[in-house]
């Protein structure tokens, strides 16, 4: 089975929010809850200027492609700049955050090796 998603018409999926990560929101794309599809998901997220991916960890590895803005990474303590242009690998249950320094709105893609999002469990 193949999907085309056109990445422009992101607006057909809601924003979801919450206030465990203030100033982020985000949508899901690619993902077997909504589109049948199976071993990866993929969603979008903006991260507001001052917003806050708080330090937190799962047990899926992730990558991030950083679309627009510029962050801090917090990898468990360890701090490091990131902006467009990057692309980000996190190792399963690897403890990190991320962070808006910019004047922007960081924007994102993120990439988990599991059929749907929703199999992701956070722990802080």
């Amino acid at each position: 089975m193949i999907f085309v998603k056109n990445l422009k018409s992101v607006s057909d999926q809601e924003w979801t929010t919450t206030d465990k990560y203030p100033g982020v929101r985000w949508k899901l794309l690619i993902d077997a809850d909504f589109m049948g599809s199976s071993g990866l998901s993929l969603g979008f997220v903006e991260i507001a200027p001052g917003g806050d991916l708080t330090l937190h960890y799962h047990s899926p590895s992730e990558i991030y492609v950083i679309t627009n803005g510029e962050g801090i990474l917090n990898k468990s303590g360890e701090l490091e700049e990131i902006k467009k242009g990057d692309v980000v690998y996190i190792e399963r249950n690897a403890k990190h955050g991320l962070k808006n320094i910019g004047k922007e709105t960081l924007e994102f893609y993120w990439i988990f090796p599991t059929d749907t999002f929703s199999e992701v469990e956070y722990f802080n």
